[in-house]
């Protein structure tokens, strides 16, 4: 055996295959495997026993088989037994027990077993006289099981020839001495385990066909094919070894990943491997096997195993593989190319790219998907009905879509569940806007995923396959993706909060949809027009059945009248906030907001003299008999700058942002777009601020507190120069500072300029540019 080649390979796939695990559970929050795109199909009901196989660009396999290589050896022993004995019992007794335990139980020695041993029925069924030769086997089998398996999995096995050698002989003695067949075909399956991990090959696959002289079908055979198959390989021929593999893949569930990864170490020519076939069936499955490792869009290889067997097993989960494609590469961008619904809902028309990869791929793909419907050969015709009408509606061919639908005549519910899905994204596209009437039709679909995804929540772990969360997913990409920004487009905003209200309730972990909450709407992006909106709606009575259902999940921790007090004090409109933080039950509060900053992102944390909180309400307060004070000159130029600082704190740079926003990105800086927001062009620009700031120094007469009103006026316009991407040439604009010239010229003398020189580093360099 070439372990050094072995070793090299499985490195590299185990360095894939957990590397991604390791990297999704270490990140958070990241990408999910089975969730990282929007989609509305669902790979399971199409393809059963091929889930390794559905597509996930984020894993080398999407999930385990359905029927695993234990549960199946649980229930041939179980038949074995008549049916007599719990599987729980046998899987306690094939799995968990020592050797010594087996021991006992194969020698009657029974005596001083613990209790557990004693009472399980199985080994009272091995007890028994007719059973004695089961039993002896499983003694054998557990003695064999160190030598075959693999500890270490990152090193070469060390094998102790000499004993495999001895157990390999006694295997072939105890077959030559049982009558049972069921318990020789297992005593020939060790012969050829222990000789193919012995690295003794031709004598392995020697065996099998001396021992395995007719085809089986029990998963014992393909366990034994297998070993064959890569004994084969092992002796150098790849192709014959492919093969081999290609016939337990087609046959055995629990055996179709270890083929799938021996065939694709092996190597071998795909056209070779044809030559070896017997039938189209088993080339089909064959250009199968070949066609499930492009991640890549690829409809060759449906139409290759079309072309063999148009009823091949495979064609759907090569089918479904396209399909998740498509939903990754081009649904995902077509509908949430942002995470802000106003990105989302822009969204009108698709792009060039967009547009090409519709003309270029998914409408051939469509065209040749309808001829085979036509000719009626495949075995799921409604399974391919129902995703060429999904595909159309990718394209927005809404009209083909929905006659392709109408198509569709089966009573399968796994085919009417993703017809149903289909016609609710048909439904809400059809019409350009949402309306009375298909809410209407919209309650009925909602009511219907409902009760799909039943009364136990989704699970919202990590790393878990979409078995069991289809629906809820499905359910929130419709609300998130779909729904919420066509009430955005509309500008319905207060259906679009409900929307996802209801979205967030599902708790279905959304890592493309994150920013995009009901919270996040209401808190940052809902201006106070808006939320009263939102707020009269809340109240009033005689809602629909829709609005009802839909207010029903409205989030219980949002406090609609402090978030509307707070959205007046984000445009500085203090009188109009004021009423609404006196109603509001959990006000912010902060010790230094009207404490000046000279340094970004200061802790809001009380000092000797700024020992006492201040709620919004008192801060509202306080900036409004400010207010009263500026309008009786001549005003004092404290008053200015407490009204200035009032301000400051509560923009992106201040202690006191959180009296306006609920989160405050790292990342987010003053752009020239910020200044269409009133909220953001103050947020981010420090205009107002800056002002004040200056109408301080005007009024003052003391040089060191026009020093400190020159300096925060400074700080303020710095926030709101415009960014270059040549960042020489940007740094070189915030040392221009409109009031570093005056800072130097009149006040370098002053305390507070020799304090912040050493504190501000654009003023220092200004101050070596002048020289």
């Amino acid at each position: 055996m070439n372990y050094k080649k072995f070793i090299v390979f499985f490195i590299s796939f185990c360095a894939v295959l957990f590397g991604n695990v390791i990297y999704t559970l270490s990140c958070g929050p990241e990408e999910d495997p089975y969730d990282y795109y929007i989609s509305f199909f669902n790979p399971y009901p199409s393809a059963p026993g091929y889930e390794p196989f559905y597509y996930s660009g984020l894993s080398p396999f999407y999930d385990d088989a359905a029927s695993s290589e234990y549960d199946i050896n649980i229930g041939d022993w179980q038949r074995f037994t008549g049916d007599k004995v719990k599987a729980a019992d046998i899987r306690e007794y094939v799995y968990t027990y020592t050797k010594e335990e087996m021991s006992a139980v194969a020698t009657r020695s029974t005596a001083s077993l613990p209790d557990s041993v004693s009472k399980n029925t199985f080994a009272r069924f091995l007890q028994e006289d007719r059973n004695q030769e089961a039993a002896r086997y499983l003694l054998f089998a557990k003695t064999c099981e160190p030598f075959v398996s693999q500890s270490d999995r990152w090193s070469a096995p060390e094998r102790n020839i000499p004993a495999m050698t001895a157990l390999e002989k006694e295997a072939a003695e105890l077959y030559e001495k049982t009558s049972n067949k069921d318990i020789r075909d297992r005593y020939a399956f060790q012969q050829v385990r222990l000789l193919h991990y012995s690295g003794r090959y031709e004598e392995a696959a020697a065996t099998f066909d001396k021992l395995f002289k007719k085809a089986g079908s029990s998963l014992l055979y393909y366990k034994s094919l297998a070993l064959k198959a890569g004994a084969v390989q092992h002796m150098g021929d790849s192709v014959q070894g492919a093969y081999l593999f290609s016939r337990v893949f087609d046959k055995a569930v629990p055996l179709r990943t270890s083929c799938y990864i021996s065939m694709r170490w092996g190597n071998a020519p795909e056209e070779a491997v044809y030559n070896l076939c017997k039938d189209n069936r088993e080339k089909a499955m064959v250009a199968a096997i070949y066609g499930m490792r492009p991640d890549e869009l690829n409809l060759e290889p449906l139409k290759k195993v079309y072309a063999f067997d148009p009823a091949s097993p495979a064609m759907n989960v090569l089918l479904g593989r396209e399909i998740s494609k498509l939903e990754s590469m081009f649904l995902n961008k077509a509908v949430s190319t942002s995470t802000d619904s106003a990105s989302m809902a822009a969204i009108v028309k698709l792009s060039p790219e967009l547009a090409s990869m519709v003309n270029v791929k998914i409408r051939p793909m469509i065209g040749w998907m309808n001829s085979i419907i036509d000719k009626g050969k495949v075995k799921d015709l409604a399974f391919w009905q129902v995703n060429s009408a999904y595909l159309s509606y990718m394209c927005r061919d809404y009209e083909v879509a929905r006659a392709m639908l109408n198509k569709v005549n089966s009573k399968e519910p796994d085919i009417r569940n993703q017809w149903e899905v289909v016609n609710i994204l048909l439904n809400v596209n059809e019409q350009k806007s949402i309306d009375a009437a298909l809410e209407t039709k919209l309650l009925a679909s909602f009511k219907w995923l409902d009760e799909q995804m039943g009364s136990t929540p989704p699970p919202d772990k990590w790393w878990m396959s979409g078995r069991d969360r289809f629906f809820a997913k499905t359910y929130r990409n419709l609300l998130g993706a779909i729904l919420a920004p066509k009430y955005h487009l509309q500008g319905d905003y207060v259906k679009e909060s409900l929307i996802r209200g209801r979205c967030d309730s599902l708790k279905a972990y959304d890592y493309f949809l994150s920013g995009a909450s009901a919270e996040d709407q209401i808190y940052g992006q809902m201006n106070s027009a808006q939320l009263l909106q939102l707020h009269n709606f809340m109240k009033s009575t005689g809602k629909t059945p829709y609005e009802s259902y839909l207010a029903g999940f409205f989030p219980k921790g949002i406090d609609l009248d402090a978030t509307i007090g707070e959205s007046y004090v984000r445009v500085h409109d203090f009188k109009n906030a004021q009423p609404w933080f006196k109603k509001a039950n959990n006000l912010a509060a902060s010790y230094l907001v009207f404490k000046e900053l000279y340094q970004d992102f200061g802790p809001d944390t009380a000092e000797r003299a700024f020992s006492k909180p201040i709620t919004q309400l008192q801060y509202v307060d306080r900036m409004l008999a400010l207010q009263e004070k500026m309008k009786v000159t001549p005003v004092d130029a404290k008053v200015y700058y407490e009204y200035a600082t009032g301000l400051f704190n509560i923009t992106y740079y201040g202690r006191t942002w959180n009296f306006v926003q609920k989160y405050r990105p790292s990342t987010t800086w003053y752009t020239t777009a910020c200044e269409k927001d009133p909220f953001e062009k103050q947020y981010f620009g420090c205009y107002a601020a800056e002002g004040y700031y200056l109408k301080a120094a005007q009024a003052a007469t003391d040089p060191e507190f026009r020093a400190k009103c020159f300096f925060m006026a400074a700080r303020c316009y710095q926030k709101h120069v415009t960014p270059m991407e040549d960042s020489q040439k940007y740094y070189a604009a915030l040392v221009r500072n409109r009031y570093f010239p005056v800072l130097k010229s009149n006040y370098s003398q002053t305390r507070l300029y020799q304090e912040v020189y050493g504190q501000c580093s654009y003023l220092r360099d200004f101050v070596k540019s002048a020289k």
